[in-house]
């Protein structure tokens, strides 16, 4: 096995995995015999943190040698611009709290009720001095990332729907029965008021934007003045789309749900069979519609994302089976209701569709580093005009401005 422990934390030593896998096993006889490491992000992954591959061979306390492989978590290094960012909407504190307390009583309550599939990676370890989390390897079981460039079909989109129901069904249960788990921490996401970091990140997107439809004469002419105007009001109009109100189902989101953040096993004729999510950052107390708004706008086939009153309804009817399975006493609307409330959100997906997916979607050459995303440098305006370079980006700008425009959400919204 190829050394490569100098990648790794000068505290992250042998001993150290001996203690956390020690406890997470329930053996304090096992003993780590070697531990590496390789880095576990590609072009297009996480950028909120760094991922590496951690290999450990032990012994367990019965003499068996195995061979595993987890997943460290790090917080980006403070040096970088970024990290104040992270640091101002919680994204670390947050996803420690989801794998430490709130995902573990999710799954408690599912399970209470005979739902007993796996809901998201194990944390061996939750380490706030270090803030960091070691996680068991979904690749181990099988699991793997749908391509984040061809995106997905009808099959994954339902199973990650029914997914996402469960999901929000177990939030919302453990809110009746533990309120004060979501009290702290989940009030903060991508568009919310009194942030302001992604609120400039978001800016130099919609420039980006804005530059495209400027070398297109047809999209100038139409769509120009309104999206110039619309520049000024666009974290408003997305945080209006989180406002929730006694109207509204409420229940914690995963807030980040697309391709690269949901992982699928397969069966033996390749056919998707389970889903996992991952990446709990984001997470955010509000309506369940921002997760589909966000998942449908972010990675759905074309021919599958023109079937979105059909997948609402595929949604609804899971989420409100898992509701009834849960003995969940809370209010809960019709299916009629439910559709309001999922197109009263539709301007979250304006941005998103325009500006966030022609990221998620990027395989170019261009250097994908975070401030490359907005700031306005040589190297980071090259990266946002080579966004819309590919065929793929300009054919969803070019159909979705007229739908958006005959929607009514390029007009003025005060």
């Amino acid at each position: 096995m190829h050394d490569k422990t100098s990648q790794l934390p000068a505290w992250l030593t042998k001993e150290y995995m001996q203690e956390k896998l020690s406890l997470f096993h329930k053996d304090q006889q096992l003993r780590v015999l070697k531990l590496s490491a390789e880095s576990a992000t590609g072009k297009g992954g996480n950028y909120v943190g760094v991922l590496t591959r951690l290999q450990v061979e032990f012994q367990t306390g019965d003499g068996q040698r195995q061979q595993q492989t987890y997943l460290l978590k790090e917080t980006c290094s403070k040096d970088t611009p970024e990290a104040e960012i992270f640091k101002e909407y919680g994204v670390y504190t947050r996803e420690l709290d989801m794998y430490e307390n709130v995902l573990p009583k999710m799954s408690a309550i599912l399970r209470e009720f005979g739902i007993k599939d796996k809901r998201h990676p194990d944390a061996v370890c939750v380490d706030r001095d270090h803030a960091i989390l070691i996680l068991e390897d979904l690749g181990q079981l099988e699991y793997r990332n749908a391509d984040r460039v061809q995106r997905l079909d009808v099959k994954h989109v339902q199973l990650a729907l029914e997914m996402l129901a469960k999901y929000h069904a177990a939030a919302a249960a453990l809110h009746q029965r533990q309120p004060e788990v979501f009290a702290k921490n989940y009030d903060c996401t991508f568009f919310s008021r009194g942030v302001k970091g992604y609120g400039t990140v978001f800016s130099g997107l919609f420039k980006a934007l804005l530059r495209y439809i400027k070398t297109q004469p047809k999209l100038e002419a139409r769509y120009y003045e309104k999206l110039s105007h619309m520049q000024d009001n666009l974290m408003e109009y997305g945080a209006r789309c989180l406002d929730v109100g006694s109207e509204d189902f409420q229940t914690l989101t995963h807030g980040d749900c697309w391709t690269t953040n949901i992982m699928f096993r397969y069966n033996a004729d390749g056919q998707p069979s389970a889903v996992i999510p991952i990446d709990f950052q984001f997470s955010h107390w509000t309506s369940p519609a921002i997760d589909l708004h966000y998942f449908f706008s972010t990675s759905l086939r074309e021919e599958v994302g023109k079937r979105q009153t059909e997948l609402v309804q595929h949604y609804y009817y899971a989420l409100k089976g898992a509701l009834e399975q849960l003995k969940y006493q809370g209010p809960f609307h019709s299916l009629y209701e439910f559709q309001l409330q999922f197109e009263k959100r539709r301007f979250f997906t304006v941005f998103i569709t325009l500006a966030f997916q022609t990221i998620m979607i990027y395989n170019g050459k261009e250097e994908t580093s975070f401030q490359n995303l907005y700031q306005d440098t040589p190297e980071a305006i090259r990266f946002q005009d080579s966004m819309y370079e590919s065929e793929q980006a300009q054919r969803i700008v070019h159909r979705m401005l007229p739908i958006f425009d005959a929607k009514g959400l390029l007009d003025d919204l005060h």
